[in-house]
């Protein structure tokens, strides 16, 4: 096994909690996203990380700032989790009655919303690191 093979299975025995970021894009169109790597930067000034892949279709909406909003998620949220990591869902993904689509779209039963503003963006190989 490749050493990539063997770092992508450790990652996938490894417990974390999953989130879906979610934003508006410059055509006004809503995106979503399930990430599984988001991790508190500070507290002063209060600030995350969210690694996006450079493949995905909401990659390039993320810009400096713009706004978004991380919304952690319950168990309740397994679908909705499902359909935003399947671009073949995308059409899906605002259908529920689950989002407040009034501005930045957010979960209304989400464990928590954090809001944000793209502070910083760091390339890094597969995957660009945004700070908000």
């Amino acid at each position: 096994m490749s050493l990539q093979d063997n770092f992508r299975k450790a990652m996938r025995s490894y417990v974390y909690s999953v989130s879906i970021l979610s934003n508006v894009n410059e055509n006004k169109e809503y995106n979503a996203i399930t990430v599984s790597s988001v991790t508190s930067v500070s507290i002063d000034p209060p600030s995350i990380l969210v690694c996006i892949n450079k493949t995905a279709g909401i990659h390039d909406s993320i810009k400096l700032g713009t706004k978004y909003c991380i919304n952690l998620l319950t168990k309740a949220h397994e679908d909705l989790s499902n359909v935003c990591s399947n671009y073949e869902e995308e059409k899906n993904r605002f259908i529920s009655d689950q989002w407040d689509l009034s501005d930045i779209p957010f979960l209304k039963d989400a464990q928590a919303n954090i809001f944000c503003e793209v502070d910083q963006l760091i390339e890094y190989h597969t995957h660009t690191i945004v700070i908000g």
